[in-house]
């Protein structure tokens, strides 16, 4: 699992977009909401901000020299397919077949190639190792990140992996979608 370094937070990304607990959490929070998509809510709009979230998110230290040629369509492709797998078991349902189909294709292909490895390194140079890295490591969350703590916030839909005590986390982050809520309910009261 690749552990995201603070320091490592690169413009246009700041501290609150890595609230999920783990880097394909993170990937699928690249959309502003999930719960009411809204216009212009991508967040991965170009090879810089794919770039910069992979530096941001700790995936490399430094932003390789990558072919950049289709790249956000397939990091895009890729999280929609790990938002679908993972949203819907932290649902309490099973994983759609054709997303998870598709990210173990997009992993094994990877994998079979030389390209990406089964540590989440890869041959960043090489076309397709940024999509095909992250699909491995959305198939590995699958299987080993806790199912009982995969959690998509009350309010905006993002995923976290629930690290409280209790296990009663309800919001990705408390100053933002916990803070608004608060917020919404004491105008509804008042």
């Amino acid at each position: 699992m690749v552990t995201r370094r603070v320091s490592a937070v690169r413009p246009p990304w700041q501290e609150g977009h890595f609230v999920g607990g783990h880097l394909v959490l993170d990937l699928t929070n690249t959309v502003f909401s999930r719960a009411q998509p809204v216009d212009e809510g991508e967040l991965l709009k170009t090879s810089s901000d794919v770039l910069t979230w992979c530096v941001s998110s700790g995936l490399f230290d430094e932003i390789p020299v990558v072919p950049t040629n289709g790249l956000v369509q397939d990091v895009q492709t890729v999280r929609e397919q790990a938002w679908a797998v993972l949203d819907a078991v932290a649902c309490g349902a099973a994983p759609p077949p054709e997303p998870l189909g598709a990210l173990l294709e997009r992993a094994g292909a990877g994998v079979r190639t030389g390209h990406v490895h089964v540590d989440g390194t890869a041959d960043w140079a090489l076309p397709g190792a940024i999509p095909s890295a992250l699909a491995l490591m959305a198939v590995q969350a699958l299987f080993t990140l806790p199912r009982d703590r995969l959690r998509a916030c009350g309010r905006c839909g993002w995923l976290f992996l629930d690290s409280s005590r209790g296990g009663r986390r309800r919001w990705c982050s408390m100053s933002t979608c916990g803070n608004r809520e608060k917020a919404s309910r004491h105008r509804v009261a008042g």
